[in-house]
């Protein structure tokens, strides 16, 4: 029987450290790919692994210190009729040796034998009872833990209920993984920030404008690498709502910086410029440069002639808003016709627009010529307009 200890080059007496220790020793000399084409070390890497495997598992272990005990006892017997000095029937035994049958003791071999399968037995058995004692244990501990999960669930949702996010939150990400049987808790912390977002959509549409912020501020907070673009941009616009101008300002620029509704961000940093801050020429910088970049995507997607193709469908009402706000800007500034360009252009592309009729309309007026102020307060009347218009336009 081969001796895998002897295999390892271990002692029998070889603690579990020393059998991994010499195990990955002999592996890494004998692996097969730093031998190519020698069987004999392929063959002895699977003779190492064999025996790795037996003396690394509690209970073969156990069955083969057994036999290798047995077969120890068995073969001192074998070396009763060898030649020993000083034996004066030392060649009486050899001779019967070599010329009779061994005489097999059967009682003896029942009797080692039998102590084999009893010692055997009850390593088998002792080991199955740890393996049962400690398998016990672990689930004990394992329901403990989940029912300790579980209260820290049931507290997280009771502070959700009751506004409480905050803790709700930090309760809910101390949990970490969740096993199978926590699928509801999972499903919990999974939806928990969409529900957040969703009372401070609601807080926002119906103007509670401070809490709709501590709300989505609370999201930003939990969630800091995620871009939440619609939810900023809520929040850009209640920091506004709010005399935070500041505030609203740094989100947009976020945007651009992000590339995410560049010039949308330019038209709404712009607005604030000029009606919170009152800086005009900040705002009309702002609106230039996103002028520029819509010439530049049009020419881009239509060619030089894109004045002649382009079409409201195809453009987003971010655009409409640039030029609505370019033409109001430069009539605030008295620069009436770079006003009347804008607000032309914008006619030209959204045809049915009212408000930048009144634009033309109040830039005309500015100019003193009512003649052309009566004629774009009609073309605003014809769109649904219900402002007031000049006596003497009626």
């Amino acid at each position: 029987m081969t001796n895998y200890y002897h295999v390892l080059g271990l002692s029998e007496d070889a603690t579990p450290n020393e059998i991994k220790a010499a195990f990955k020793k002999l592996a890494v000399k004998y692996h097969p790919d730093k031998h190519p084409g020698k069987p004999e070390m392929e063959e002895k890497f699977k003779e190492i692994n064999v025996a790795h495997q037996i003396l690394s598992d509690e209970y073969e272990k156990a069955r083969f210190d057994l036999k290798l005990k047995y077969q120890q006892f068995s073969g001192s017997q074998e070396g009763a009729y060898t030649y020993q000095p000083g034996n004066p029937n030392v060649w009486k035994n050899r001779a019967r040796a070599r010329y009779a049958q061994p005489r097999v003791d059967y009682r003896q071999n029942a009797i080692a034998t039998a102590y084999a399968f009893g010692i055997t037995f009850l390593i088998a058995l002792f080991v199955m009872t740890g393996v049962w004692v400690k398998q016990n244990y672990d689930d004990n501990q394992l329901e403990k833990r989940l029912a300790e999960r579980r209260t820290t669930y049931v507290k997280a949702k009771d502070h959700f209920e009751a506004g409480d996010y905050k803790k709700a939150f930090e309760m809910m990400t101390s949990l970490s993984f969740f096993r199978t049987e926590e699928r509801d808790m999972k499903a919990f912390k999974n939806t928990m920030l969409d529900q957040i977002v969703a009372k401070g959509n609601q807080e926002f549409r119906s103007g509670n404008y401070l809490k709709a912020i501590s709300l989505y501020e609370l999201v930003q907070e939990f969630a800091p690498n995620l871009p939440f673009y619609e939810l900023r941009q809520k929040l850009a616009e209640a920091y506004k709502r709010t005399d935070q101008p500041d505030r609203a300002i740094e989100i947009l620029k976020d945007f651009l910086v992000g590339e995410y509704e560049i010039i949308g961000s330019l038209v709404k940093i712009a607005e604030i410029q000029r009606d919170e801050l009152n800086n005009l020429e900040e705002a009309l910088d702002h609106l230039l440069i996103a002028h520029r970049l819509a010439i530049k995507r049009y020419k881009t997607y239509y060619g030089e002639g894109y004045a002649l193709v382009i079409n409201e469908k195809y453009l987003p009402k971010s655009h409409f808003y640039l030029y609505t706000n370019l033409a109001d800007l430069y009539l605030q500034l008295e620069d009436y016709e770079m006003a009347l360009k804008a607000a032309d252009w914008n006619k030209y592309v959204w045809p049915d627009s009212a408000v930048s009729y009144v634009t033309s309309a109040n830039t005309y007026l500015a100019m003193s010529d009512n003649y052309n102020a009566c004629i774009e307060f009609s073309g605003a009347r014809d769109r649904n307009w219900k402002g007031n218009t000049p006596s003497y336009c009626k």
